[in-house]
């Protein structure tokens, strides 16, 4: 089972990669929580429908989308950890190349639980700028 869940992981790096938010989607269980880490803009926890804009909305703020470098993949049972670097320009025309680690727990072939931890201070100076302001 680890290997099939590790293509569901790689497939998820990949069209998040893309900002594909449809495909994004199609690989998340219903009742999925990430939780990004650290005390950035992008960090907290989120559930379906807010990972699914999160991610979709890559496509917007890049040129060139994130074109992850997988470094390494591990995976047992229901678990996969996965370490890439992603390598894109921003709209602006600032490069943002920040390195990852996704500890993905799986469920029937769908991502249930994911934990990402990132460069975070990177990710302010770079995207604080021009994501949208939080609703509310």
């Amino acid at each position: 089972m680890s290997e099939t869940n590790k293509a569901v992981c790689l497939k998820f790096i990949e069209v998040l990669g893309r900002g594909d938010a449809q495909a994004v989607g199609s690989l998340l269980a219903e009742d999925v929580c990430a939780v990004s880490k650290g005390t950035s803009i992008a960090s907290g926890s989120r559930n379906r429908a807010e990972i699914i804009a999160v991610l979709g909305m890559f496509s917007q703020i890049t040129k060139t989308g994130l074109n992850p470098k997988i470094v390494s993949i591990t995976g047992e049972a229901d678990r996969v950890v996965v370490e890439w670097e992603g390598d894109c320009i921003l709209v602006t025309g600032e490069p943002y190349n920040n390195q990852y680690c996704m500890v993905f727990t799986l469920h029937e072939g769908k991502i249930s639980g994911l934990n990402e931890y990132f460069d975070t201070k990177l990710t302010d100076a770079a995207l604080g700028p021009i994501l949208p302001a939080p609703a509310g």
